[in-house]
């Protein structure tokens, strides 16, 4: 066997027994969008949830910390570092009880959305079809609510020091904001476009307009070399 075989050998064994170690406590994902670690109150009252394996992509997939939870280990406020808690999102602006979340995915479902109760505050089935993916969904609980623009990119290309008023503006942005397959809201995570792209091929140029228009209205800056790869990727599409 090559030192090659042995190595991919020695990586796939060694990842098939860490990986459960680290999924022994998952956090949990209520159906209501709330990130629950280990150390929560109610962590081991929820008993139905959309695992992750740490908070941070619990967040990052769309949910919200329990009320009067501060999280350990946070980034320092102030120095430029992401910290998703300073991007308040999913937030009921107009008071209807309806947050961000469940407004977009009233606004973007091809049918009848239906709500969990009388009050009309939570939504649970629709039609939706995923841009990026171009499968389409029924139940709230297979989608994520993708910011076109990350928030850590966001934070990295120029908005870290902008005001928590001004942070929560942009992660409640509508026109920034899409239903999608939670699979694949995870897989882009943070990413860019320069280092993801939508699987569904006819979407692509629409997904880096709508992203180059989020960039320019927030006044964000790429790289030198991310406008490079941008701008050989926007002419391919025109």
């Amino acid at each position: 066997m090559s030192q090659t075989a042995v190595a991919t050998t020695f990586l796939a064994v060694t990842l098939l027994f860490t990986l459960p170690a680290c999924q022994a406590e998952p956090v949990k994902m209520s159906h209501s969008g709330i990130c629950h670690a280990p150390d929560s109150a109610h962590y081991l009252r929820t008993k139905n949830f959309t695992a992750y394996a740490d908070l941070s992509s619990c967040l990052e997939a769309g949910g919200r910390l329990p009320k009067g939870y501060a999280q350990e280990n946070t980034a320092t406020r102030g120095n430029g570092e992401y910290n998703r808690d300073d991007w308040a999102h999913w937030l009921d602006v107009d008071d209807d009880c309806q947050d961000t979340r469940a407004e977009v995915l009233i606004a973007q479902s091809q049918g009848l959305v239906s709500f969990s109760n009388q009050k009309q505050c939570r939504v649970t089935q629709g039609v939706w079809t995923d841009p990026y993916s171009g499968k389409q969904f029924t139940n709230d609980d297979d989608l994520d609510i993708d910011h076109i623009v990350p928030l850590k990119f966001a934070n990295e290309h120029g908005g870290a020091h902008w005001s928590r008023d001004e942070k929560a503006r942009f992660a409640n942005d509508l026109e920034n904001l899409l239903a999608v397959d939670d699979a694949l809201n995870q897989s882009k995570g943070a990413k860019g476009p320069t280092q993801w792209l939508p699987p569904k091929h006819e979407y692509r140029c629409e997904y880096l307009a709508r992203f180059n228009a989020v960039m320019t209205k927030y006044r964000l800056t790429y790289s030198a070399q991310e406008r490079r790869t941008l701008t050989k990727m926007t002419s391919a599409c025109s």
